[in-house]
C-alpha cells in the first residue's frame, strides 16, 4: 500500500539566494515575487505542491535580515523565526559556491529537533570543475556541523533537480491525507496576489534607484460579475519620503504608467478577465521604522 504523506515545509535563508524562485519553480506558479533586489518577500507565502504521494505546504519566509534594524526588518525577522518552530521540515537556501556570515547565522538559528535539508542553488553559474569541487567541498563541511536529511545542488534558472528536491522533502514528512484540494496552490486571496505584482514591477523597473522601504496597498479591489466580467483595482505605492515620489513617478508620469501597464498584464493573466488598475504614489514618512505604519500595511 503506498503511503501518503503530509506537512510544512519552511523555506529560509539570507536575503536574496533564490528563495523565491524555488518556491515557484517547486509549486510550478508564480506566487511569490522575485527581483535583484535582496529582501524582495515580506510575507509568509503558503504555496501547495500536490502529488499522488504527497502534498507538501511550502511557507516562503523573509530572508533573515542581520544588518538593519528597523521596524520593517524586525518584523520580518519575527515573521521568518518564528515559523521555524512550526513546520515539520526545513529547507535551508544557501548560493552552491559560497557560504557567508549570513548563512552561518541562519544555520544557527535553525531548530535542532526539525529535519533540514540542504538546497545547493544557482549550480547553473558553475563555471568549471573547480566551482563544481568547491561546492562539493562546501557541502562536506556542512554535513559534517549538521545531520542534514538531504543535501541537493539545484538549479531553477536550469529546471535541475528540482523534482528530486520536492521527493527528499516529501520523504521528511508525517504521513496523512491531503490538507487541500488538489488544484489549490497557495491560500493568498488574488487581492494580496494583485498586491505583489505590482510591488515586484515597482522592484524590476526602479533597481537600486528605488530604496527598500517602497510598499503597495489596495485601496479598492471591485469584481464585476456579468456578461463581461472584469476587476477594478485602485492601489498606492507608499514610499518613505518626499525625494522618492518622483523615482516612482518619472518624467511626465512615464515610469508609473509602465509599472501598471506591466502589473495589469500579469493581474489579467492571474485573474484570466479584464482588469482596470489605477495606481497612485503616496508619501508615509519614515514608515519602515514605525511599529504602528508596519503593522497597519499587513506586516503582522
Amino acid at each position: 500500500m503506498t503511503v501518503h504523506r503530509c506537512g510544512s515545509v519552511a523555506i529560509v535563508g539570507r536575503p536574496n539566494v533564490g528563495k523565491s524562485s524555488l518556491l515557484n519553480a517547486l509549486v510550478g506558479a508564480q506566487l511569490s515575487i522575485t527581483s535583484r533586489k535582496a529582501q524582495t518577500t515580506r510575507h509568509r507565502i503558503l504555496g501547495v505542491r500536490t502529488t499522488p504521494t504527497d502534498q507538501i505546504l511550502f511557507v516562503d519566509t523573509p530572508g533573515i535580515q542581520h544588518s538593519h534594524q528597523a521596524a520593517l526588518n524586525r518584523q520580518l525577522n519575527r515573521a521568518a523565526l518564528s515559523t521555524l518552530e512550526e513546520v515539520d521540515a526545513i529547507l535551508w537556501v544557501i548560493e552552491a559556491f559560497r557560504l557567508l556570515p549570513e548563512d552561518e547565522a541562519v544555520l544557527a538559528r535553525l531548530p535542532a529537533e526539525v529535519p533540514v535539508v540542504l538546497a545547493l542553488n544557482k549550480v547553473d553559474l558553475f563555471k568549471d570543475e573547480a566551482d563544481k569541487a568547491q561546492s562539493f567541498e562546501l557541502a562536506r563541511q556542512l554535513s559534517a556541523r549538521r545531520n542534514f536529511a538531504a543535501v541537493v545542488p539545484v538549479s531553477v534558472k536550469k529546471s535541475f533537480q528540482v523534482n528530486v528536491l520536492a521527493s527528499e522533502l516529501a520523504a521528511c514528512l508525517p504521513e496523512g491525507p491531503a490538507a487541500y484540494e488538489e488544484d489549490m496552490l497557495t491560500d493568498r486571496s488574488v487581492k494580496f496576489m494583485a498586491s505583489e505584482i505590482i510591488r515586484e514591477k515597482l522592484f524590476r523597473l526602479l533597481g537600486d534607484e528605488l530604496p527598500y522601504e517602497a510598499t503597495v496597498v489596495i485601496d479598492r479591489f471591485i469584481e464585476h460579475e456579468g456578461q463581461k466580467p472584469h476587476t477594478e483595482i485602485d492601489a498606492t505605492i507608499v514610499v518613505a519620503r518626499a525625494s522618492q515620489k518622483p523615482m516612482v513617478i518619472g518624467e511626465g508620469g512615464e515610469r508609473i504608467k509602465r509599472i501598471g501597464s506591466e502589473a495589469r498584464q500579469d493581474i489579467m493573466r492571474l485573474l484570466e478577465q479584464p482588469v482596470r488598475l489605477t495606481l497612485w504614489v503616496k508619501v508615509k514618512d519614515n514608515w519602515a521604522d514605525d511599529e504602528a505604519a508596519v503593522r497597519s500595511f499587513g506586516y503582522e
